[in-house]
């Protein structure tokens, strides 16, 4: 314990706290000529903005966690929006720690207390004192060694630090804690793909997190090339009409905000968040039930991509003008293409249902030329909130074609489907996986592309991982709901199609990928609560 001469004779300017948003990894990237980690992170609403973050390098001993004194980084939260904010630190600041980093927020106390006391007691902000210091006014983007900061601030700043470390338990402080596995074997992946959290409440808040309770253990499995190294959500993270429009609350900060906070205060998704980088794509809830133009509200549309790129891609940054959701990124070497499924597409009715595109063009033509620049035996996964194969029976009924009016997924927008059957298969490209969740079910399909000869030139993988929170059995499909085992022309060509279902529940998939002896892997496994057994399910 210190002794109390150690304790600065000013009162105390700092308040510093745990962050109440995050972190939230994203994927390394290069800043600056740096190998920096992309953390989005947010500031207590009722302490004000953030100043700055503390990255501190920290071992476990007992119940506490320990740092050297003067160790660590203090990073300034600059562009903070409603206090979110985005830090790239660099990931030289984990080598050789084997804990992990801490990261906590500073607050500037002195406007935390009432104005008279500030005014007799706190002469000068923290913020204020900072600034004239002229080595920090003069870089403030600058993240500054602890052990380099101004003596009055340090020297509170360490006192302030040593105390907050050993009031609180190491698993109270887990929550900060950024550890990195940086140990990936070449040419392997796992991931978790996960999709629909139904908002719990008061009475079955346990049971709601339980899907994210099993993939957080999933982080420690003793075998570790089965340990996810990314999370893919691919729609439906929160529900901003829980109601379907009865009791949904019409405040913006009551039915956007709140959503989002409870969701990433979540503590066993904040235990993966901290762990692996977090991939999101948005689908209808996160806007309203079965959103789609021009039925679907111009306004909600606005709001619901908002609030999405605000939390869900808190560690990313902004996307440049036109706004616009997909994106590309590369896992241990791996290629993904995060597809906007939702936003994009076009209105149907039963004149135009067979030209209707559920993409705009420059997302459609960006997606195919990824696919196209990629190596053509590696596997390449495409996440897409709408489900790609296999067909829903009700949306091949009729001669028309007019039934594809009651598919919200790829069977409802014929024309871009034939249209990436044609690409993949003119390309003879293998091992495109696509991603997705929505309909509430498990299930893995294979389709074998054949051309008019009846050769198979290429395989298509269909993996969609069930809700990992879907209380209401209505708003679930079933196996009787889908074509799973299927033959139809898309083109010029003809697929084949078989599936398999698994045990109906909540929970996630897990994706593994891999090459032995020149020859590329995938499987999957269905998560389910025990004693469902774990079955591997090889696609390719």
């Amino acid at each position: 314990m210190l002794a109390r001469r150690h304790k600065p004779v000013w009162p105390e300017r700092f308040l510093i706290q745990l962050p109440w948003l995050g972190p939230v990894m994203g994927e390394p990237v290069d800043a600056d000529g740096d190998n920096s980690l992309q953390i989005g992170a947010g500031a207590n609403p009722l302490l004000g903005d953030a100043m700055a973050a503390l990255f501190l390098p920290v071992r476990r001993k007992g119940e506490r966690f320990e740092r050297d004194q003067g160790s660590g980084w203090a990073v300034p939260a600059i562009d903070a929006v409603d206090g979110r904010f985005r830090l790239l630190p660099p990931l030289k600041w984990w080598d050789g720690q084997r804990d992990g980093v801490l990261m906590l927020l500073v607050y500037d106390r002195s406007y935390t207390v009432p104005k008279p006391i500030r005014k007799r007691e706190l002469p000068i902000s923290l913020r204020q004192q900072l600034e004239r210091e002229p080595a920090i006014k003069n870089d403030p983007t600058k993240p500054w060694p602890i052990g380099e900061l101004p003596e009055p601030i340090r020297v509170q700043l360490e006192y302030q630090l040593a105390h907050f470390l050993q009031r609180l338990p190491a698993g109270d402080l887990e929550l900060g804690l950024i550890e990195l596995d940086r140990r990936a074997t070449p040419e392997e992946l796992t991931f978790a793909v996960a999709s629909c959290q139904y908002p719990a409440n008061f009475i079955d808040r346990d049971v709601a997190q339980r899907s994210y309770e099993r993939l957080q253990a999933r982080l420690t499995d003793a075998v570790e090339h089965l340990r996810p190294r990314c999370l893919l959500l691919v729609g439906d993270q929160v529900y901003i009409d829980p109601t379907a429009g009865f009791f949904d609350p019409s405040t913006l900060s009551d039915r956007y905000d709140l959503p989002y906070e409870r969701l990433l205060q979540t503590r066993p998704l904040r235990q993966v968040l901290r762990r692996v980088p977090l991939h999101t794509m948005l689908d209808d809830h996160e806007i309203e039930d079965n959103w789609e133009p021009p039925s679907g509200g111009v306004d909600n549309l606005e709001k619901g991509r908002k609030y999405y790129l605000a939390y869900q891609r808190m560690a990313w940054p902004p996307p440049p003008p036109p706004v616009r959701l997909w994106y590309r990124f590369e896992a241990n070497g791996f290629p993904f293409f995060m597809a906007d499924t939702r936003t994009e597409r076009q209105p149907r009715d039963a004149g135009c249902v067979g030209t209707a595109r559920i993409m705009k063009d420059d997302q459609f033509t960006e997606l195919t030329s990824w696919l196209s620049r990629q190596d053509k035996d590696m596997p390449k996964f495409i996440a897409t909130p709408a489900a790609f194969l296999p067909r829903h029976r009700r949306a091949t009924h009729g001669p028309s074609g007019a039934g594809a009016l009651r598919s919200d997924s790829w069977d409802g927008y014929r024309a871009s489907f034939d249209a990436l059957v044609k690409h993949v298969a003119d390309n003879r490209i293998q091992n495109v996986v696509f991603l997705s969740g929505d309909e509430h079910i498990s299930f893995a399909t294979t389709a074998v592309v054949s051309d008019r000869s009846g050769n198979a030139v290429t395989r298509i993988l269909s993996v969609h991982s069930s809700a990992l929170y879907a209380p209401f059995a209505f708003a679930n499909s079933t196996q009787e709901n889908l074509a799973g085992d299927d033959s139809f022309d898309s083109g010029s060509y003809r697929l084949t199609v078989t599936s398999t279902f698994a045990a109906p529940g909540d929970g996630f998939a897990l994706l593994r990928t891999w090459r032995d002896n020149g020859r590329w892997h995938v499987c999957c496994l269905f998560d389910r609560e025990p004693p469902e057994p774990e079955v591997w399910i090889d696609l390719a």
